[in-house]
């Protein structure tokens, strides 16, 4: 009698007090949303770290842009250091294995040697991710380049340079042949 009366209770308990499953199907509530949700994105305002590549100082820009595959191995140390008069919030050193050397090349060199855009009718998009830095010190692995796209805006007079990692998700993704807007591998 006592372990039904315990069954009775632990039952009607989980009932009270238990989630519920409402009607309203999400998709459908957030179609019928009529506000209109806006997103600001606040940049990170911390000290960057100073990134070291097989012993020599580079842009952490490179850091998005190394073939993960070609890392022999990743040094991280923290605090506060100076190098040539500039602070960095920790240090990052990167080697790589010893048959890969990146062929580091700067945004700003990429749009001279690859394109004919003038210098300040560009943006640079890597992965569908806007740059926002300095074209001239923000720096790529040339190496780890699958495609770049250019697309021509006429107002305002402006280009978007979009380069594509060797990321498997973009290779998978430029292996795609549309038919007819459907997908055939």
């Amino acid at each position: 009698m006592k372990k039904f009366i315990i069954i009775l209770v632990t039952i009607f308990t989980a009932n009270a007090f238990g989630q519920t499953k409402t009607e309203k199907n999400s998709e459908a509530s957030a179609q019928e949303d009529t506000i209109i949700k806006v997103v600001h994105v606040i940049k990170f305002k911390g000290g960057k770290p100073a990134c070291y590549i097989n012993g020599a100082l580079v842009n952490q820009s490179i850091m998005k842009f190394l073939d993960p595959n070609k890392i022999e191995n990743i040094n991280v140390e923290k605090g506060d250091i100076e190098i040539n008069n500039t602070k960095y919030a920790g240090k990052i050193s990167i080697e790589t294995k010893k048959n890969y050397k990146p062929n580091v090349i700067s945004l700003d060199e990429l749009r001279k040697n690859y394109t004919t855009i003038e210098e300040n009718s560009a943006i640079f998009q890597i992965d569908n991710e806007i740059v926002d830095g300095d074209y001239q010190t923000f720096v790529i692995d040339k190496n780890y380049i699958l495609k770049i796209t250019i697309n021509t805006l006429e107002k305002p007079n402006l280009s978007v340079i979009k380069v594509f990692r060797k990321s498997p998700e973009n290779i998978k993704k430029s292996n795609e042949i549309m038919i007819r807007g459907d997908n055939v591998r």
